[in-house]
């Protein structure tokens, strides 16, 4: 699988392959997204938690309910970014610095929305490692080693 590096420059300083690169980038973490966001579901709904716990089955449907909106956050940001990418390819048209900023002002506030949802769900992410981790079921630590 090939490695994109991702870039810190202005949006308006890339030209059109860096932006579609971005957005390549975006579809990539939007795809493995998908697949953490499923494990955790899983995770939150299996029988591996210790019992008697004072509200963890609140806290855990709590953490279950933010995934699924943070899923549905993601599916809007997914479309608008394959809009987005499809929205590139008039940029080529351009024939002035007006219509070039346009497209660029653009990828910078989808990119900012991404990055902010991205923020939010590694932060859910670590809030559900430090809730959960203490509460799961050791039957057997020996088998890990």
């Amino acid at each position: 699988m090939a490695t994109t590096t991702h870039h810190r420059r202005s949006a308006n300083e890339k030209n059109i392959d860096e932006l579609h690169a971005d957005t390549h980038y975006w579809d990539e973490k939007f795809h493995f997204h998908s697949e953490e966001v499923s494990f955790l579901k899983s995770l939150l709904t299996a029988p591996v938690f210790k019992g008697n716990i004072p509200n963890m089955y609140e806290k855990l449907q709590e953490f279950y309910n933010e995934l699924i909106d943070l899923k549905e956050e993601k599916m809007e940001l997914h479309e608008a970014m394959r809009n987005h990418k499809n929205d590139l390819n008039g940029m080529m048209e351009c024939e002035d610095i007006s219509c070039e900023t346009f497209y660029h002002s653009q990828h910078q506030k989808l990119a900012y929305r991404i990055q902010e949802h991205l923020d939010k769900f590694k932060q859910l992410k670590l809030e559900i490692y430090r809730f959960s981790t203490p509460l799961l079921k050791a039957d057997n630590p020996e088998n890990l080693s």
